[in-house]
C-alpha cells in the first residue's frame, strides 16, 4: 500500500459539499457498526483471532467516521479541529494494533480450534461492505485530512478481510491453527504503520497552523 502524504491535501471545506460528505458519512457508520457486530459475535462463535481483530478495526473504523463528522462539523468553526480529529484517529489505530499483539500473544501460547467455512462466509460478507463503504467514501470530499484517513482505516480493514478469507481456507484445507495468529500478527503491523503515518501527517499540519 502506497504511503499518502495527507499533508499535502488541503483542508479547506466547501460549504456546497457539507450535507453531501455528511449523509455518505453517516451511511457510512451504519454499514460498518451492524457488521462490525456480526464480526465480533461470529469470530466469538468460530474462535478466530483474525475475525475478532476485524471486528475490533471494524469498530475502529466506526470510531473514525464518527470523528471524522465531528471535525467535519467542528472545523468550519476552526481548521485546527481537523486535524486534531486526525490525529485522534491515528492513535485509535495504534491502540488497536497494540491490543491485537496482546491477543496474538496469548492465542500464540493458547491455540484453538477454529470452525473454517463459517469463518470464510463472515469473512467474505466483511469484505463486501469494506468494498462498498471505500467506494461511497470515494465519493466524499477527499481534500479533507479526516475523510481521507477514514478511507485509509477503510482500506486497512479491507485488507483484514482478505487475511481472515485466507485464514479459514488454509485452515479448512491444512489444519493450520497457528496461522491465525500469525496472520492477525500481520494485520497489527499494518494497522500500527497506518496509525502512526496518519499521527505523523496530522501532527505536521497541527504545527504548520500555529
Amino acid at each position: 500500500m502506497s504511503n499518502l502524504n495527507l499533508a499535502s491535501y488541503s483542508n479547506h471545506n466547501h460549504d456546497h459539499s457539507l450535507p453531501k460528505d455528511k449523509k455518505i458519512l453517516t451511511r457510512s457508520f451504519f454499514f460498518i457498526l451492524m457488521f462490525m457486530f456480526v464480526e465480533w459475535f461470529g469470530g466469538y462463535y468460530v474462535n478466530s483471532l483474525a475475525l475478532l481483530a476485524d471486528a475490533g478495526h471494524m469498530a475502529n473504523d466506526a470510531f473514525s467516521i464518527g470523528l471524522s463528522l465531528l471535525a467535519l462539523l467542528l472545523s468550519y468553526k476552526n481548521p485546527k479541529f481537523n486535524s486534531f480529529f486526525a490525529l485522534i484517529n491515528g492513535i485509535s489505530l495504534v491502540l488497536i494494533a497494540i491490543y491485537i499483539v496482546y491477543e496474538c500473544v496469548e492465542r500464540f501460547q493458547n491455540p484453538t480450534e477454529i470452525i473454517s467455512l463459517p469463518m470464510i462466509f463472515i469473512a467474505t460478507i466483511g469484505l463486501i461492505v469494506n468494498v462498498i463503504v471505500a467506494r461511497m467514501i470515494l465519493k466524499a470530499n477527499m481534500n479533507n485530512l479526516n475523510i481521507k484517513a477514514t478511507y485509509f482505516h477503510i482500506l486497512t480493514d479491507l485488507f483484514g478481510s482478505v487475511i481472515a478469507i485466507s485464514v479459514g481456507i488454509t485452515n479448512y484445507l491444512f489444519n493450520w491453527i497457528w496461522i491465525d495468529p500469525l496472520a492477525s500478527l500481520l494485520l497489527s503491523l499494518l494497522v500500527f504503520k497506518s496509525g502512526i503515518h496518519i499521527c505523523y501527517e496530522a501532527i505536521l499540519m497541527l504545527k504548520n497552523r500555529r
